[in-house]
C-alpha cells in the first residue's frame, strides 16, 4: 500500500437525515470532523445542493467515510468519500474530489455503489506505482456482496472490476514489486460447491482477470476468510478458509508458482491432508497472523491439551495455531480459546497435555492447574469493574483486556516458567479485532 495513503480516522457530526443507528455510529467512531474533512463535506454538500449522509465501510484501509490519496498519478493528492443523499435513492455513492487551493475542495466525479452499505473500503497501486486504484465492497440485505474497482484518471471516475465475491485479499503475489495483486473468492453457484478463486492483476500495463482456481469441488460450500502471508524466500502465500460439512471449517494453502505463472495449492511436509488436519468446529476461528510475525497461523482443536472440567469444557478448547510458511512446516503455538468471550490466550509449551483447567470459585473465568488439580498456577476472569469493588481483590489482579465493558482480568497464584502477567497480556489476542 503507498506510503501516500492516509486512513483518516474522522466522523461526522448530527447530519440531517441521519437515523437512530447512524448517529450511534457517529459517536462511536470520532467526535467530530477535523478541518480538512469539514471542507470535504462542506463541498459534496454544496455539490449536491443538500447534506449528504456519510456511510462508515465495516473494514478495509480506511474506517472512514473519507480516503485519501493520489488516484490519477499525478503527484497531487485527491479525495474520496462515501455517502448517501435524499436526492440519491439507498445506494452508497463514491465521490471523488479535488483539492481546489487551501482548506477546498470541489466534486470531480461521482459513481453510484452497487448496494446500501459498505463493507470494504481500500486502495492500491494496481496498475502501476504512481496512480491507486479505490477498492469498495458493498453488502445487501439479501447478504448479496459486490465488489467495485474503480480508477480515476483526473477527469473520469471509470469502473475496471465489478464483480460478486465472497472475500477477497490483496498483497504481492506475482512478484512484481511496484503493483498489488487482487484474489477474490466467489460465490459457489454450482450444485458440487468448491470455491473458485480469481486472481486479478496487471498484465502488460492492463489490470484483469488472469487466471481462475477451482477447490473444493464436492466438500467445500463457500469462503469464509482469505488471508495472505509472507513465506519462504519472502514470497507471498494465501490461506482460505472455507466451509465445509457439518458447519465446520478447513483451510488450504495456495502459493504462486513463479515458473508457471499460476496459483496453486500447496500441501507443506506435515500437512498431507489439509481437510483433515485443520478441521475445526468453532467457526469463529479463522487463520490469521496470531504471533505478528508476518506470517499466517491456522488454528487446530486439539484433544490432547490438557483435562477441561464441567462446565468449562462447553465453552473452552485447546488449539494450536500452525504456521506452515516454512520450508519445515509446522511451527506452532499452543494455548486456550474461550468461544464465550472469544479470545484466544497462549501457553507455554511445557503445559501441553499436563494441566487442568476449571471454573473459579465465582463463575466469572476460570483457573489453570496442574493436572492433578493441587496448584493453581493463574486464574483468568471477565467482571464488571463497577461490580467488583473491594479494593484488596482489585489489587490481585491485573486488566488485560476490555471486552464490551466488561474487563479481562488475570492473576499469577503460584509462578509458573513462561507464564506471567507480561506473557498474558503480550500473548492475548481478541479474535473479534482485527
Amino acid at each position: 500500500m503507498g506510503s501516500r495513503i492516509i486512513a483518516v480516522a474522522l466522523a461526522v457530526t448530527l447530519l440531517t437525515g441521519c437515523t437512530a443507528t447512524n448517529d450511534v455510529e457517529t459517536l462511536l467512531r470520532a467526535p467530530q470532523l477535523s478541518g480538512e474533512s469539514a471542507a470535504l463535506q462542506k463541498a459534496l454538500n454544496s455539490y449536491l445542493g443538500g447534506s449528504a449522509t456519510l456511510k462508515f465501510p465495516a473494514s478495509g484501509d480506511f474506517l472512514s467515510p473519507f480516503a485519501f490519496g493520489d488516484w490519477d498519478g499525478d503527484g497531487i493528492q485527491e479525495a474520496a468519500v462515501l455517502y448517501t443523499a435524499d436526492t440519491t435513492g439507498s445506494n452508497v455513492f463514491l465521490a471523488v474530489l479535488e483539492p481546489s487551493g487551501e482548506d477546498s475542495w470541489h466534486v470531480s466525479q461521482t459513481a453510484e455503489g452497487l448496494a446500501s452499505e459498505v463493507e470494504t473500503f481500500s486502495a492500491a497501486h494496481l496498475r502501476d506505482a504512481s496512480s491507486q486504484q479505490i477498492l469498495t465492497g458493498y453488502g445487501s440485505a439479501q447478504g448479496d456482496r459486490y465488489l467495485v474497482v474503480y480508477e480515476y484518471d483526473g477527469t473520469t471516475l471509470s469502473t475496471i472490476i465489478s464483480n460478486r465475491y465472497s472475500d477477497m485479499v490483496l498483497a504481492d503475489f506475482t512478484g512484481k514489486g511496484d503493483t498489488q495483486d487482487l484474489v477474490l473468492a466467489l460465490p459457489t453457484d454450482t450444485e458440487y460447491g468448491g470455491v473458485t478463486l480469481q486472481l486479478l492483476t496487471n498484465v502488460e500495463g492492463e489490470f484483469r482477470s488472469y487466471q481462475t482456481l477451482n477447490l473444493g469441488e464436492g466438500s467445500y460450500s463457500g469462503c469464509a476468510a482469505l488471508s495472505a502471508g509472507k513465506g519462504r524466500d519472502d514470497a507471498m502465500y494465501l490461506v482460505m478458509d472455507a466451509w465445509s460439512g457439518n458447519n465446520s471449517l478447513v483451510s488450504d494453502i495456495i502459493l504462486y508458482d513463479g515458473d508457471t505463472g499460476f496459483l496453486q495449492p500447496y500441501h507443506p511436509p506435515g500437512l498431507s491432508d489439509p481437510q483433515r488436519s485443520t478441521l475445526r468446529y468453532h467457526t469463529e476461528l479463522l487463520s490469521r497472523d496470531i504471533d505478528g510475525n508476518g506470517t499466517v497461523d491456522i488454528p487446530v482443536e486439539v484433544d490432547d491439551g490438557g483435562e477441561l472440567e464441567t462446565p468449562v469444557d462447553k465453552n473452552l478448547v485447546f488449539l494450536l495455531w500452525k504456521d506452515y510458511a516454512t520450508a519445515e512446516g509446522g511451527h506452532s503455538h499452543f494455548g486456550i480459546y474461550d468461544s464465550k468471550n472469544n479470545f484466544y490466550m497462549s501457553l507455554p509449551e511445557s503445559m501441553h497435555g499436563s494441566i487442568l483447567i476449571r471454573s473459579n470459585s465465582d463463575d466469572t473465568g476460570w483457573e489453570i492447574c496442574n493436572s492433578e488439580g493441587t496448584t493453581v498456577y493463574c486464574e483468568m476472569r471477565v467482571v464488571d469493574p463497577a461490580e467488583t469493588a473491594d479494593a484488596d481483590e482489585m489489587m490481585e489482579y491485573e486488566r488485560i483486556a476490555n471486552i464490551g465493558n466488561q474487563q479481562l482480568q488475570a492473576r499469577i497464584v503460584t509462578p509458573y516458567y513462561g507464564l506471567s502477567i507480561d506473557t498474558i497480556t503480550s500473548s492475548t489476542v481478541l479474535l473479534g479485532l482485527e
